[in-house]
């Protein structure tokens, strides 16, 4: 089910009224069988593939507690492990690695005259990637870690079972940490009138980004990839900042919704993203970007390999390492793992930088200048969409077709459709529409503060009882705004609705990992 479609406008409500209508000990079964009926809605036989990993991992998570020798403890960890990457790599990478190994096998017996050009004899076998595959092995993964390192297991199987299958987090993230979804789960279900405008905000917002810009940018890098000799310099580069908005409208857009959805069920997902194309550094990029995903490789996978330990040449191989990795789990293609290994070498480079610096008072004073601010805004921005090419294209020839356009001094073909494509969009009204709700909304909460603080001490308060909000008072849609606020709300809302029922439903980009 798509967070983008009118099934799940139907579906959230629906959840969220016999969510707060049930006795709280049936509360987690039926969020468990809503997240199973959401997940098995397109393809129902993977719920089995779900199922079958959350009992495995819940019965694995008990034995590693059960054992006091570390050896014991080890074994069980890494067949654990093993486990859940073996599921990831039979599903995604299987053909991946049948195709390499014909292409290798072809050039083998070119080079050698030799009639190898068959390779394994099979290629493309029919497997479908269960949704979110990826995001449910991290979160497994670490999960066991964390058993391991001492941390106590759940051992209630219907909160490990909430944990692998809570739907507002199931498909595409954000990356949950077990300690922090269980810990909510021993609070009394609650949620103030605070928290769930802030969902319905949040749920308008992703679906705005989502439908109103990141869908209607898409034909604009559509154009651009699917004939990158067309394009001229101008283009290039307005295709590729076009998909690096593209897929940030998207993506953030989905873990909106989904932050939202969990809000109006009373829980707290972890935010994703912090205005990613404002970084100075690839550095302070990953620190706002999928953070999520970013910390995870930091925690379980740069750290264990030795993290900021050693030389400066262990160092370095370490990030290239964990960002290799962190490329080829994006997707089972050579351009994600050389987008890895670009964003590898990139934070190596980054890290010298730095420690030329530390070293230097006086370039460091020049590199804190508005001018050298500047500079590195632009140099990070550039290099971002540099590695964006890589994460775009299908194949290398289309990478290298579109670095082309962008960094030869050429003009576009007739035939070009890039440009068109841009200035013939709703985008540009979309944008203009996104910052004027910003700035309402900023309008507003400043409203609200304000006469939050005139009312402070006031015992009666018209249309609100302060009695019933201990401690603080409560945010949007609780205090008599402007009528003007309303309404700019609703119409935000039929915006929403709108871009929803426009025409064919866009599947999120980071379904496909």
């Amino acid at each position: 089910m798509l967070f983008n479609s009118f099934e799940y406008l139907v579906f959230l409500p629906v959840v969220v009224l016999a969510y707060w209508l049930v006795p709280r000990q049936v509360k987690p079964v039926l969020l468990i069988a809503a997240s199973y009926f959401f997940y098995m809605y397109s393809f129902k036989v993977y719920g089995l593939l779900l199922l079958g990993l959350t009992v495995a991992n819940y019965a694995l998570g008990l034995l590693v507690s059960q054992f006091q020798k570390r050896e014991a403890r080890r074994l069980i960890l890494i067949a654990g492990i093993a486990l859940n990457l073996s599921m990831l790599a039979l599903f995604k990478y299987t053909n991946f690695i049948l195709d390499s190994i014909n292409t290798s096998c072809a050039w083998l017996g070119r080079v050698l005259a030799f009639p190898l050009d068959k390779g394994v004899g099979v290629s493309d076998l029919p497997i479908i990637l269960p949704l979110g595959i990826s995001f449910f092995v991290f979160e497994f993964i670490h999960y066991l870690v964390d058993i391991y390192k001492g941390s106590k297991p759940v051992k209630n199987p219907l909160r490990f079972a909430l944990f692998a299958s809570f739907f507002p987090s199931q498909i595409a993230g954000p990356i949950k940490r077990y300690q922090d979804f269980d810990r909510q789960l021993d609070e009394k279900p609650a949620v103030s009138f605070d928290q769930f405008a802030s969902g319905l905000f949040l749920i308008a917002q992703g679906l705005f980004k989502k439908t109103a810009l990141g869908d209607n940018l898409a034909p604009i890098v559509k154009a651009g990839f699917d004939n990158p000799n067309l394009m001229g310099t101008f283009e290039g580069w307005l295709c590729i900042t076009a998909f690096a908005f593209q897929i940030y409208y998207d993506f953030s857009g989905y873990t909106d919704i989904g932050r939202g959805s969990a809000k109006l069920l009373g829980y707290s997902l972890p935010e994703n993203f912090n205005m990613p194309y404002i970084a100075s550094s690839l550095r302070e990029f990953w620190h706002r970007w999928h953070m999520s995903l970013s910390t995870w490789l930091r925690d379980y996978l740069f750290i264990p390999l030795g993290g900021s330990r050693g030389t400066e040449r262990q160092v370095s191989a370490n990030l290239i390492t964990t960002m290799l990795l962190g490329g080829l789990w994006h997707g089972a293609s050579w351009t994600f793992v050389l987008w890895g290994l670009f964003h590898g070498i990139g934070l190596s480079v980054n890290r010298a930088w730095d420690k030329q610096l530390a070293k230097s008072p006086a370039l460091s004073k020049v590199a804190n200048s508005f001018v050298g601010l500047a500079v590195a805004h632009v140099t990070t921005l550039v290099t971002v969409l540099c590695g964006w090419v890589l994460f775009r294209a299908k194949t290398l020839p289309e990478a290298i077709g579109v670095f082309t356009a962008m960094f030869s001094p050429r003009v576009a073909q007739i035939d070009c459709e890039v440009s068109n494509a841009f200035f013939n969009s709703p985008v540009p009204a979309a944008i203009c529409i996104y910052l004027l709700i910003l700035a309402g909304g900023a309008l507003i909460k400043q409203m609200e503060k304000t006469a939050a603080d005139a009312y402070t001490g006031a015992q009666d308060f018209p249309g609100l009882d302060l009695n019933s909000f201990p401690g603080s008072l409560p945010a949007a849609f609780t205090l008599p705004l402007p009528a003007m606020a309303h309404i700019g709300f609703s119409f935000f809302i039929g915006l929403m609705l709108l871009a929803i029922f426009r025409g064919e439903v866009q599947p999120f980009i980071y379904f496909q990992f």
